[in-house]
């Protein structure tokens, strides 16, 4: 019997077929097929410009405030 740490991490078996893996250097994540790292990184993205966006409306509101 094999134990978790002997198994290959970066590839996924699957009906006898191996997948690879794609780690995601933003959050850790194994991304499985390899085509799917694309999107994955793309959604870090724009939650990022999401983010940077609400912080900005957030500062302006804030420095409405401070002005009145």
């Amino acid at each position: 019997m094999q134990t978790a740490l002997q198994n290959d991490t970066k590839a996924i078996s699957i009906e006898n077929k191996k997948l690879p893996a794609a780690k995601c250097a933003e959050c850790g994540a194994k991304v499985y097929p390899v085509s799917f790292l694309k999107p994955h990184l793309t959604r870090h993205r724009r939650r990022h410009e999401w983010f940077v966006m609400e912080l900005r409306k957030l500062q302006e509101t804030m420095a409405r405030m401070r002005m009145a």
